[in-house]
């Protein structure tokens, strides 16, 4: 479990409010719309980046969650579901532990797909990863729907509306190819969900598999091997990424 998390008690609706040193952040109410739950919203501009709270956690009294925001990246309003940097984090695990997110907030983690389910099954969203290379460039991807579906179906990705100078690395348009992973299952190393004969979580050409949305088995590895020379495939070439963080956001903020 990430080791943030908190709990306390609070009374809200919508989404949730944001907590910034404990107090809440509104002018008269709970936040209805949010961006990065709160921030950047010209009634509630929250505009530091980092750790912040949010109050009663998909509409659930009294169930409140720690959140890393970045508040300047295209605009900023984006809620942070996975970072990595230094590979300090081993992100090789079973199904439990990508279901509720582990590592630290402020360093490297994966947010949990239950709370990314909560989040996107509220309203639209939409995705960006940011990424740099090992020479230092640095860039980004976005997609304009994002959703991840629940439990009881092992947690499908639905993702479209991909806008880049880039290939498209979830092939989401391609439908019918190995690589999409538009309505893909989630994978890990304990649960296979893709369409390999093998479970691309652990053998996948040798590679330390870490969960994801896998089809046969893919051409984006976000969370494997920290480094790994096959992280992501774009414009022909397999690169590794030294820093990657992925990021959501709800298409109704005001920003």
């Amino acid at each position: 479990m990430i080791s943030n998390i908190t709990i306390s008690i609070l009374v809200a609706s919508a989404i949730g409010i944001v907590l910034v040193d404990g107090e809440c952040q509104t002018s008269g109410g709970p936040i209805e719309s949010c961006c990065c739950l709160g921030y950047n919203n010209t009634h509630f501009n929250v505009k530091s980046p980092g750790v912040h709270t949010i109050g009663n956690f998909g509409g659930v009294k009294c169930s409140n969650t720690r959140v890393y925001c970045d508040t300047t990246s295209g605009g900023g309003g984006w809620l942070v579901v996975q970072r990595r940097k230094g590979g300090s984090v081993d992100f090789n695990r079973d199904w439990i532990d990508y279901e509720d997110g582990f590592g630290s907030l402020t360093g490297e983690f994966w947010f949990g797909l239950r709370g990314m389910h909560t989040l996107t099954n509220q309203g639209q969203w939409e995705l960006r990863i940011d990424y740099t290379f090992t020479n230092g460039t640095k860039g980004y991807l976005s997609y304009s729907n994002f959703r991840v579906g629940p439990a009881s179906e092992q947690y499908p990705l639905t993702i479209s509306g991909f806008d880049g100078v880039t290939n498209d690395p979830f092939y989401t348009i391609q439908k019918r190819s190995a690589w999409s992973l538009n309505g893909r299952k989630f994978t890990t190393r304990d649960r296979d969900n893709d369409r390999w004969d093998n479970n691309c979580a652990v053998h996948n050409n040798g590679r330390n598999g870490g969960g994801w949305w896998y089809n046969q088995c893919s051409a984006l590895y976000l969370n494997h091997r920290y480094n790994h020379h096959y992280t992501i495939h774009l414009n022909g070439k397999y690169h590794p990424l030294p820093f990657i963080e992925i990021k959501i956001r709800p298409k109704d903020c005001i920003i």
